[in-house]
């Protein structure tokens, strides 16, 4: 859960490192709320407005969306490369699961927690 809370601590910091713990654990407790979420939505009975998602969908994306960039694009920058590389889809989860580099990098201090 700590990982979890410094994500949201660095909302909107690019400049820095994220651990492989960091990223993961952001990403997969947002991964199990927005599926609580979507589905509590759907048992509620709200209508899908884009793609199937419902307004609670949405507003919880809107919310989470920036944190998950930053987070991801300093995980980039753990392990020596730029946050443009989460853009191409497969490369960027391999770099996600590569330890980042020892020591410190052009991006600062090696990510501790």
């Amino acid at each position: 859960m700590k990982y979890y809370l410094r994500a949201w601590q660095k909302y909107i910091t690019f400049h820095g490192r994220a651990s492989r713990n960091e990223y993961w654990y952001f990403t997969f407790i947002n991964i199990a709320i927005s599926l609580a979420i979507h589905f509590s939505s759907v048992y509620a009975g709200m209508a899908s407005i884009i793609l199937g998602q419902t307004i609670a969908d949405l507003v919880y994306l809107a919310a989470v969306l920036m944190p998950l960039i930053c987070v991801g694009v300093r995980r980039m920058q753990d392990v020596n490369k730029t946050g443009w590389h989460l853009l191409i889809p497969v490369y960027g989860i391999v770099l996600a699961c590569q330890p980042g580099v020892e020591g410190d990098n052009k991006n600062g201090a090696r990510a501790t927690i």
